[in-house]
């Protein structure tokens, strides 16, 4: 199993550069790019010069003005730079020989820049968001395959202050019935699943599902697996331990050769390289 390590995982360092020096004095050879650092125009010329065996999720590069990205987003304006930053991480990809780009579900209203919602806002109907979000991949996947870069969507977390009488009203791609729908309106082996098994945790709490019928179903589109672990409620993105149930779920047959990143926060430098060989 190929394990790899977030550029988020490194606590009090928000400069990615300073994360993947860090790294490679660890020894560190697989690396996720993810946090939303600043922008640098010249980041990719400064990243090509590491050697890592590189992974990128969502959000990064960064833009040079931040906004929350929402591929089911209805405001055009919105909507547009959502897709053309998506295309930018996958041309980043295709320029430094990335060959595995993840990102994030889409969202029936637009959240502010620290991801929440307004209780009261708008909230766009579940299939018209659907099928924008559909379209916006489409969109993406074809721009992808032009570019040989495989792509894959995380499942959203639902926590509790984003349910609404008990109900998900906001985010599109929380329950396996609908990556069957992305899948099907979208047959292409070039597209697949990040499976965040801490999202998958708290999300199956608060909507009552099975989380391991989930992963049962899931388990043939997966390109990536997120570990990180929480109490079950909260997406607390904390270390592992030996009982974490991510260790159970990633030791299974069937994702033997699916590649896992590690996406715990906060964790110094000893800490990342404990939950590293966890994993390994």
């Amino acid at each position: 199993m190929l394990v790899y390590v977030s550029t988020s995982c490194l606590k009090n360092d928000s400069d990615v550069l300073n994360v993947l020096k860090a790294y490679k004095r660890a020894g560190f050879k697989n690396v996720e790019l993810g946090p939303t650092y600043s922008y640098d125009v010249n980041l990719p010329s400064k990243i090509k010069q590491y050697d890592f065996n590189f992974i990128v999720h969502n959000y990064f590069p960064p833009p040079k003005k931040p906004f929350v990205i929402n591929l089911a987003s209805q405001n055009a304006t919105i909507l547009k730079k959502s897709r053309e930053q998506i295309k930018t991480s996958i041309e980043f990809c295709n320029r430094l020989n990335i060959g595995l780009f993840t990102f994030h579900a889409g969202f029936r209203a637009d959240p502010s820049i620290k991801l929440e919602f307004e209780k009261s806002q708008l909230v766009t109907s579940y299939e018209k968001a659907l099928r924008t979000f559909i379209e916006s991949v489409k969109e993406i996947n074809k721009h992808a395959e032009n570019n040989g870069i495989k792509i894959a969507i995380e499942n959203n977390v639902l926590s509790e202050y984003n349910l609404v009488n008990g109900r998900n009203i906001f985010l599109l791609m929380c329950e396996y019935t609908e990556f069957e729908n992305l899948f099907r309106e979208i047959p292409s082996d070039n597209l697949g699943a990040l499976l965040d098994l801490g999202h998958l945790q708290v999300t199956s709490h608060w909507l009552k599902f099975d989380k391991y019928e989930f992963v049962d179903k899931l388990k043939d589109k997966v390109f990536l697996i997120h570990v990180h672990e929480n109490n079950g409620k909260v997406d607390e993105h904390k270390g592992l331990d030996e009982n974490s149930w991510c260790l159970q779920i990633i030791s299974e047959k069937f994702f033997k050769k699916v590649p896992v990143s590690l996406e715990s926060r906060n964790l110094d430098i000893n800490e990342i390289i404990r939950n590293k060989k966890l994993l390994e």
